[in-house]
């Protein structure tokens, strides 16, 4: 226990020498008291980065190689302007429309199928051979034969095939066989297909003429005279829900005409009064097909009424009386 005290007064001394007698001494003796330095809060250093300077990239100047001038061409020569077509006329109601005929390979499907009716029996066409021809005929145990020499000329009686069938005469009962291309005939019957053409053109324009004319007569005609009973030439002709005539059909089945058939007519007409040579008729008219050597063609004729009755049937081109 006193070792313990004296160490603590020994400390104690210490103490108060040190914080009382020391300064004084130290002042004296020129002595600085050590005192400890007081560390000062560290600084929190920010280290800025200078910002990178800017380096405006140049541009890449990129050498082209140098294109050719363009070559002036010379400017074409300005076309001369094309003449316009002239404006058709306008169409003419009244205006003539000729018939359409087939072309003669069509009318003859290439010379296989002749119309029969070119091959008229009591007046049949006659041909020019090109070769020589032997016709032969049996008659009971003989035989005949007749010779014709290239450029005689010979009867053709019909068709067989791509062959004719000809005869020495229009009556004669000996028939052979020759090739079409051995004789004229296609020569021959182009011609007269041209002909029929022509006149049937001809007609054609001829009952236009006359339509129009009976037109015009039809306006100046008196007017019906009211109260007309039958018998009367300013009877109307009546006409059927299906457009044909009764008073024509009679005077067909009465055979008053004869070429023209109910069913062979394809159109009828309307009645219209005419003065014709110093006669008063209501007239009609009527298109139908008529048999020919060449086929069938369109025709129109007329119907002429007087006194309740067909008076006559005439064709419009010619004014002939049709049979």
């Amino acid at each position: 226990m006193k070792p313990l005290i004296v160490i603590i007064l020994a400390i104690a001394v210490g103490y108060v020498s040190y914080e009382y007698v020391y300064p004084t001494f130290a002042d004296a003796m020129k002595f600085t008291k050590h005192v400890p330095k007081k560390e000062e809060p560290k600084k929190e250093v920010v280290v800025v980065e200078a910002p990178k300077p800017v380096v405006k990239e140049e541009p890449k100047v990129v050498m082209e190689e140098p294109k050719p001038e363009p070559k002036m061409e010379p400017k074409p020569e300005p076309k001369p302007e094309m003449p316009k077509a002239p404006e058709p006329p306008p169409v003419d109601p009244n205006a003539f429309v000729a018939p359409v005929f087939p072309p003669v390979e069509e009318l003859t499907k290439n010379w296989a199928a002749i119309p029969s009716g070119f091959f008229n029996p009591k007046n049949p066409p006659q041909v020019t051979l090109k070769k020589d021809l032997e016709i032969k005929m049996a008659m009971g145990k003989a035989t005949a034969a007749s010779n014709f020499k290239t450029g005689a000329k010979i009867y053709v009686m019909g068709q067989q095939g791509t062959d004719l069938v000809v005869g020495a005469s229009a009556g004669s009962a000996m028939r052979g066989l020759v090739a079409m291309d051995d004789t004229d005939f296609k020569e021959v019957f182009n011609k007269a297909y041209e002909n029929i053409k022509v006149v049937r053109t001809d007609q054609a324009r001829k009952a236009h003429e006359y339509r129009l004319a009976a037109a015009e007569r039809a306006k100046n005609a008196p007017a019906p005279a009211a109260g007309g009973g039958s018998g009367s030439s300013n009877d109307k002709p009546v006409k059927d829900a299906d457009g044909s005539y009764p008073l024509l059909l009679a005077s067909m089945k009465a055979g008053e005409v004869t070429e023209i058939k109910p069913d062979n007519i394809k159109s009828w007409g309307d009645p219209a009064q005419e003065k014709i040579d110093g006669n008063d008729y209501w007239t009609v008219n009527v298109k139908y097909e008529t048999q020919t050597m060449f086929g069938k063609f369109e025709t129109e004729a007329q119907a002429r009424i007087k006194n309740g009755k067909v008076e006559k049937w005439v064709y419009t081109g010619s004014g002939e009386v049709v049979p």
